[in-house]
């Protein structure tokens, strides 16, 4: 058995197969083509010589035309075959080389034998390590550390998959430490204010980013050690601290990380997958849910997995640019293995979005994590979900404090949702409004709370979703006259 467990020559013999039933399909295309004409000419008016469209339109094709003729199978399988082909045949060299490489004493993961990258040097892991390690007590110069830093930057980033995963296997974690610590310290010296030390806070979650997405699984932990600010954490959370959500009354004990088994998607994107669980960020959370339920592509084309298991998650900053956010693979979980942040029906991608969010975010304390998105106001989530501001409806239209009725906020909020915004709203921080409410409601309402908008009845009532999920709070409809008493802060966000 070959290298991993491959053969090298039977897979290129596999290989050589395909590529000559592609040179042959151009002929089947055209037999099959004659066959079906001439039972077409021999059939009654009205009658199809096959029931598959496909093969019904091969009637009178007897010769196809590059870029002319219908081009469809079995004839555009000498495109599909070739293309096959021709990707295994690369991925072979790739295993060749990997091999080599082995030999030469660096340590390949399993993870990255077929990936379609240039063969390994050596040269380029050993002149990397180099680099690192001599970033120990190096004199930096009056003008700072940030050039030296940037050029070890992009030394790891040029770094095929392979070459990044040798490269930590052997690297010292003093050194990874080291890097981390420089990376993060962006003060400039007293003695010298015009020196630029660190990387700023986005190109360095840019770098660490995509390291992150090509690193091998059994290098995962190493990394996360090395630069620990690539996993929010959760400790700093009142979901942590209390044991649960005093809210939505769910507990929880033995809370760590854990990969979840479920796909990232579950079929079609939906508001209706959003559980808000264990944090109280239902602010953000609603806001999720909005975008969600007005543009699911939007939010599907925002997320992907890597081909190591990462996931990248788009998210803006406050200058309206965006950047791929990357991620481990593993979630905040309970001791039964139940998951504690956002979750869905079957799929994570919610609870990806907010822990891309958990990392990037901070509150006016300054403070990140899990901890640092509980409570807070939803139009401040919208330009991370969109890269657009949230307005709050009762100022952007000139509603309230201009001598304007309140009833103004459901025409307000009508109009926003028909033109294609999502929107939310919250409810007082008033605890006796959790008893004092319409009945049937039920626990779907509670006070100090987020909610999504959903759409209208026809006799003009608004309907509010919880982003506690609607499995068990269903969503719930609402009178002009109930809006003015139980809820408040109407706010929009575009979605592009």
């Amino acid at each position: 058995m070959g290298f991993k467990g491959f053969d090298p020559v039977k897979l290129k013999g596999l290989a050589d197969e395909l590529d000559g039933l592609a040179q042959h399909s151009g002929g089947l295309h055209s037999r099959l083509a004659t066959v079906l004409t001439t039972a077409q000419q021999n059939l009654p008016p009205g009658q199809s010589a096959s029931r598959d469209p496909d093969l019904q339109n091969l009637v009178g094709d007897v010769v196809p035309i590059p870029f002319f003729g219908r081009m469809r199978l079995p004839g555009s399988l000498a495109g599909e075959l070739g293309d096959m082909q021709s990707s295994m045949k690369r991925r072979i060299t790739q295993l060749e080389s990997l091999q080599k490489f082995a030999d030469l004493g660096y340590p390949v993961d399993q993870s990255v034998v077929f990936l379609d990258e240039k063969a390994p040097d050596g040269k380029k892991v050993d002149d990397a390590l180099k680099d690192l390690k001599a970033l120990n007590g190096e004199d930096f110069g009056t003008n700072g550390n940030r050039d030296d830093l940037e050029k070890v930057n992009a030394e790891l980033s040029g770094l095929t998959s392979a070459e990044l995963d040798a490269l930590f296997t052997k690297a010292d974690p003093a050194d990874l430490s080291r890097y981390n610590a420089l990376l993060n310290n962006t003060d400039d010296s007293w003695l010298n204010p015009f020196d630029s030390n660190g990387i700023p806070e986005n190109d360095r979650r840019a770098v660490l980013g995509n390291l992150l997405s090509k690193i091998g699984a059994d290098n995962m932990s190493k990394f996360t050690n090395a630069f620990p600010g690539v996993q929010p954490i959760f400790t700093n959370s009142e979901a942590y601290k209390n044991g649960g959500n005093s809210q939505n009354g769910q507990n929880n004990s033995g809370i760590h990380w854990q990969v979840p088994t479920d796909p990232l998607f579950n079929g079609d994107v939906s508001a209706d997958d959003i559980n808000q669980r264990q944090f109280g960020d239902c602010w953000f959370v609603s806001s999720l849910a909005a975008v969600a339920q007005k543009d699911p592509q939007f939010i599907k084309d925002g997320i992907k997995q890597n081909p190591n298991g990462t996931i990248s998650v788009r998210v803006w900053d406050k200058s309206g640019n965006y950047q791929w956010v990357t991620m481990t693979p593993d979630l905040p979980t309970d001791t039964n293995g139940n998951p504690l942040s956002t979750y869905g029906n079957g799929d994570t991608w919610s609870a990806y979005y907010e822990k891309a969010f958990a990392l990037t975010y901070k509150d006016e304390n300054g403070q990140s994590g899990y901890g640092g998105i509980e409570g807070d106001d939803p139009k401040k989530s919208a330009p991370f979900l969109t890269g657009h501001d949230g307005s709050d409806l009762t100022r952007s239209s000139g509603f309230l404090g201009l001598g304007t009725s309140e009833d103004k906020r459901f025409s307000s909020m009508k109009a926003a949702f028909d033109s294609g915004k999502a929107v939310t709203v919250s409810t007082p921080d008033d605890e006796g409004l959790d008893k004092n409410h319409p009945a049937e409601w039920g626990g779907t309402y509670h006070s100090n709370h987020a909610y999504y908008v959903r759409g209208f009845t026809p006799d003009g009532k608004i309907i509010l979703g919880n982003p506690w999920g609607v499995s068990n709070y269903p969503p719930i409809t609402v009178t002009q006259d109930q809006f003015n008493k139980y809820f408040q802060s109407p706010e929009e966000y575009d979605v592009p």
